[in-house]
């Protein structure tokens, strides 16, 4: 197991500090995002998921079985005993799969973004805390553009997760979200060039789960007391948190090393999803997962991608370094415009696909476009079209469309595509 500096971010809901593990991301860091941990933990089928549902009755689920998180926030976010309930059940799950996570990451560098994180005393064992400041009204306005909620629901939200002085006290680096995108990415990069990884602190006995050797019973009178086992060292505690809440393991009645199994291979891939904008060296990779997706008995050749590539945008997911998911998108009259949405399963697109969407919203809202639209082909898999639905896109009738709207997608339509559209904002362009 290698060793890595730790970052621990901490930010409340529409602070934006998904926006800067993003950053890090791109900077070379590994990432882990404990909400999509969330997510799998509490997958249809599993024990959490029986547990919640146990707990909130059947009425959270979707059609499908699967837990639809406005329900369950609706639950949660106006009580704060159900809000600890909730958080009693997830946030095991959630360790014990980040420290799955970490246990096989060979990058010198990572970064955990959790809400909870301090509450948790995960970040006695991180090498820096750092925390994104935000103005509460920024945050509830970014709440209600990006999950379509109404202004009392994103101030409940923003309420139920408590104060953020605490944090802002503990943190190493504070990064200051209220202006503009660029701003942000110039104080995350002046912060990443002043890591030292090689003052990463040991955390194998965090991760590896050692608990503290017990004595051996004392000897009979007559024998020779034998040498009493070592015991594990423990990394000290930096002076930052030595005044936060420390996690402290019991001992258990027997000496022993507990080493919990490695994660299954396709959660591991499922988690390690990286979501962003193809590049050039991802050509041959696109050619692939376009040629899997058209059900091509070849890759499309270098010159073939490359007209694509500069037709449009594409946004990639890769796991294990292959491309699983994917969707181009193009802006115009204020519109963006997705289609060649692919996912190359069932899982893929339950974990790549909203991911993807959100993406592409994010840089549709920067260009100042009202409305995203999708295209999905006839004969798109039934898997398709329910992320797109869980995403919050409706049906949407060409004809329906505001003329300019009209005007930037009908050209990109073939026979029997079908239309989905989701709003950006409220102000319609009117023509000149």
């Amino acid at each position: 197991m290698n060793n890595f500096y730790l970052i621990g971010l901490v930010g409340t809901i529409g602070s934006g500090k998904s926006t800067v593990r993003r950053m890090l991301e791109e900077l070379g860091a590994y990432s882990i995002d404990a909400d999509a941990l969330a997510h799998v933990v509490m997958r249809r089928g599993t024990p959490t998921w029986r547990q919640v549902v146990k707990t909130f009755g059947p009425d959270i689920l979707k059609f499908n079985g699967r837990i639809d998180r406005r329900k369950l926030g609706a639950h949660v976010f106006t009580d704060p005993h159900s809000l600890a309930k909730l958080e009693t059940l997830v946030h095991p799950a959630v360790r014990d799969l980040t420290k799955d996570l970490l246990r096989q990451t060979t990058k010198p560098i990572v970064v955990i973004e959790a809400i909870k994180l301090v509450e948790a005393g995960m970040h006695a064992w991180c090498d820096a805390l750092w925390a994104v400041d935000c103005k509460p009204q920024v945050q509830i306005e970014r709440v209600m553009r990006t999950r379509n909620l109404s202004e009392a629901d994103a101030r409940a939200r923003l309420e139920a997760q408590g104060s953020f002085e605490e944090k802002l006290r503990l943190a190493t680096v504070v990064i200051d979200n209220n202006g503009p995108k660029n701003a942000t990415r110039a104080q995350v990069e002046k912060a990443w060039k002043q890591i030292q990884p090689g003052t990463a602190r040991d955390k194998s006995a965090w991760l590896l789960g050692l608990p503290v050797a017990q004595a051996a019973p004392p000897p009979p009178i007559e024998a020779a007391p034998p040498a009493e086992p070592a015991k594990p060292e423990l990394p000290p505690v930096p002076d930052w948190a030595k005044h936060a809440p420390t996690v402290r393991a019991e001992p258990p009645a027997h000496e022993t090393v507990v080493i919990e199994p490695p994660m299954p291979a396709w959660a591991r891939a499922v988690l390690e999803l990286q979501v962003r904008r193809a590049r050039r060296s991802d050509l041959e990779a696109l050619g692939i997962a376009l040629a899997k997706k058209e059900q091509r008995p070849t890759p499309f050749t270098r010159e073939e991608i490359l007209k694509r590539f500069g037709e449009r945008g594409y946004r990639i997911a890769l796991a294990d370094q292959r491309i699983v998911a994917l969707a181009a998108w193009e802006a115009e009259n204020l519109v963006a415009s997705v289609r060649e949405i692919w996912a190359e399963s069932a899982e893929a697109a339950t974990q790549a696909l909203p991911r993807l969407f959100e993406l592409i919203e994010s840089e549709a809202r920067e260009l100042l476009c009202e409305i995203v639209l999708l295209i999905v082909e006839p004969g798109a898999p039934e898997y398709i079209v329910t992320q797109v639905r869980g995403s919050g896109y409706q049906r949407e009738e060409l004809n329906a469309l505001h003329k300019l709207w009209r005007q930037a997608i009908q050209e990109r339509m073939q026979p029997n595509d079908t239309l989905w559209g989701k709003r950006l904002r409220e102000v319609i362009t009117r023509p000149f």
